[in-house]
């Protein structure tokens, strides 16, 4: 009985030292890396800011960097053989982390679409305490300069942090979200749905002219383009509204609606001031 005893011991022993073998040979080393698959007008900011460098195939992003796409460009990342992400143009992604536990990061501004295989480690997107988190989905998730978040699965469900009663997102169901508003879900409609009232008068004396129309909820409602832009968002009905300068002359004014899904609707009104 006694030997039996000492023999259950030591083989408890072994298990023990075995695990503490392990943790300390492997809980320090590297989990998988984001790396890079493929860029284009794409660069990488290092962690303190003070370095950046144009993307390329085969880099590694490390944590807590920032990676930028210019107008038309775009970066594919890969982390591990769970999930690949893909960057799209005029977008900012901070790395948040990247290890064995799962990869997290912080979706600054424009649109990022990514996999994740069943299985996997898991995949989170933040942004100004919000989150959505996946394990086995294909989806996209958008962010413009105001704040206004959009997410969109085409497969495969999300898990939803910071919006309120909103939890879960099915698949082919779009989340349209707005800084102090409440969140809402949506079917995904097979259009963009854009209705502007232009002025009945192409003259005018005024040097502005106020607009108003009805989108999808929450849409993105660019006026004109560059620098010069002006951005709104509809609200939860669709409605939205802005007021947009006019320089002597003629005014080409130009109104462009996004949604997540990439769908774009355009009209363009002139205008004689």
């Amino acid at each position: 009985m006694r030997q039996q005893l000492q023999l259950l011991l030591l083989i408890g022993l072994v298990i023990a030292l075995g695990i503490v073998g392990y943790e300390m040979a492997f809980d320090d080393q590297p989990g998988h890396d984001l790396m890079v698959v493929s860029a284009r007008s794409a660069t990488v900011v290092n962690e303190d800011g003070t370095t950046t460098e144009a993307l390329e195939s085969g880099m590694t992003i490390a944590v807590q960097s920032t990676v930028r796409t210019g107008k038309g460009g775009n970066a594919a990342l890969q982390y591990g053989d769970g999930a690949n992400l893909m960057l799209l143009s005029e977008a900012s992604m901070k790395v948040l982390n990247a290890d064995r536990s799962g990869v997290r990061v912080e979706l600054q501004e424009g649109t990022l679409s990514a996999r994740v295989r069943p299985g996997m480690p898991p995949l989170g997107i933040t942004n100004r305490g919000r989150a959505v988190n996946a394990t086995n989905a294909d989806f996209t998730v958008m962010v413009d300069r105001g704040g206004g978040l959009s997410a969109f699965a085409s497969s495969g469900s999300l898990k939803l942090q910071g919006f309120g009663s909103q939890r879960e997102l099915p698949s082919n169901r779009i989340l349209r979200a707005v800084p102090q508003t409440e969140a809402i879900v949506a079917a995904a409609t097979e259009s963009l749905l854009l209705d502007v009232k232009w002025p009945a008068d192409a003259k005018t004396r005024s040097d502005e002219m106020e607009l108003t129309g009805r989108t999808d909820p929450y849409a993105s409602v660019v006026f004109g383009a560059g620098k010069d832009s002006i951005l709104v968002r509809a609200d939860r009905d669709g409605n939205f509204r802005a007021t947009v300068p006019l320089q002597e002359g003629e005014n080409n004014v130009q109104l462009t609606v996004q949604d997540v899904l990439g769908r774009e609707a355009k009209q363009k009104h002139t205008v004689r001031r």
